[in-house]
C-alpha cells in the first residue's frame, strides 16, 4: 500500500509517506498557508529526495485548522489522480462516539485513538503533547468515551511571556532539577514537570470516573521530552496520528 497521510496540525503540518515498506515523514510549518502550486513542489521534490518514485494510490487528510483541507486538496491533486479521503467522525472509524458532540472532536484525536486502540485491543488514551495536549480515551467497548484537552508547553512558555512584565519566553530543554536557581530553570521545571504532573492527575481522574485501567501512549511534537517526566508506564509513538490515518484509509477506501 503506498499512501500519502496529511495530518494539519495548528504548528506543523505532518506528512507521512507509507510504502510497502517504509514511512517518511515530511514536516511544514501551518503558517503562513501557501498556494496549492507551492504545496505541490514540497511533496514533489520530497519525494523526489527520498527516491520514492512509484505514485501513491491514495491519500487522507486531518486537519485542524479552518481552510487548509481544500488547499492541500487542491495540491494532491498533481500527485494522484482521485480524489483524498477527508477524515470526519461520519466516516467508517470502527468506533462509537459516546460523546454529546462528535462534530467538534479534532480528527486528530480520532486518528489518535484509532491507532492506540488497535495496538493494545483494550482501553486506551492516547496523548497528544502538540500546541495543544490532548487525551482521548477509548473504552472497553471500542467506544470514544472524551477525554481532556490542557495548553502545551510552548502555548504556556508564550504565554508566561506575553502575561508578566518580567518573564521571557525559555528554550525548552529538559530542566535537571524541580528546584530552579534561577528564572529559566524555574520556568522550565513548571513547564515540564508541572505538565507531567498535569497529565497524570487527568489520568487518574478519568479512571476513576471509568471504573478501569488505560493503556497509555504518548505522541506529539513534545511527547518524547514530556515522557521522560511521567512516572506512570506508558508507550511513545512518536507517529500515532499518522499510523492512524493508514488504519482509517485502509478502513474506508473501498467504501
Amino acid at each position: 500500500m503506498r499512501l500519502i497521510a496529511i495530518d494539519i496540525g495548528n504548528s506543523l503540518i505532518n506528512i507521512g509517506y507509507f510504502t510497502d515498506k517504509e514511512l517518511f515523514v515530511q514536516k511544514i510549518e501551518t503558517h503562513p498557508v501557501k498556494t496549492p502550486g507551492e504545496y505541490f513542489s514540497i511533496f514533489r521534490d520530497f519525494l523526489s529526495e527520498n527516491s520514492v518514485e512509484k505514485s501513491p494510490s491514495g491519500v487522507i487528510i486531518s486537519s485542524v485548522v479552518s481552510g487548509y483541507s481544500e488547499v492541500i486538496r487542491e495540491a494532491i491533486k498533481g500527485v494522484i489522480t482521485g480524489d483524498p479521503l477527508i477524515l470526519s467522525h461520519e466516516i467508517k472509524t470502527g468506533l462509537t462516539f459516546d460523546i454529546s458532540r462528535p462534530e467538534e472532536l479534532g480528527t486528530d484525536r480520532i486518528a489518535n485513538a484509532v491507532a492506540a486502540y488497535e495496538l493494545y485491543k483494550c482501553p486506551v488514551a492516547a496523548v497528544d503533547c502538540g500546541t495543544a495536549i490532548t487525551i482521548s480515551v477509548v473504552g472497553k467497548d471500542l467506544n470514544y468515551i472524551g477525554g481532556a484537552i490542557m495548553p502545551g508547553i510552548g502555548l504556556m512558555n508564550e504565554s508566561l511571556a506575553k502575561g508578566t512584565s518580567k518573564l521571557s519566553e525559555v528554550t525548552l530543554s529538559l530542566p535537571e532539577s524541580a528546584i530552579g536557581t534561577d528564572t529559566t530553570q524555574c520556568i522550565q521545571s513548571g513547564l515540564f514537570y508541572g505538565t507531567a504532573g498535569a497529565i497524570e492527575r487527568l489520568l487518574y481522574e478519568i479512571e476513576k470516573e471509568c471504573g478501569f485501567e488505560l493503556k497509555v501512549i504518548v505522541t506529539g511534537g513534545y511527547g518524547d521530552m514530556i515522557s521522560k517526566f511521567l512516572r506512570r508506564g506508558h508507550s511513545v509513538r512518536q507517529h500515532l496520528t499518522l499510523e492512524g490515518l493508514k488504519i482509517l484509509y485502509m478502513r474506508n477506501k473501498d467504501a
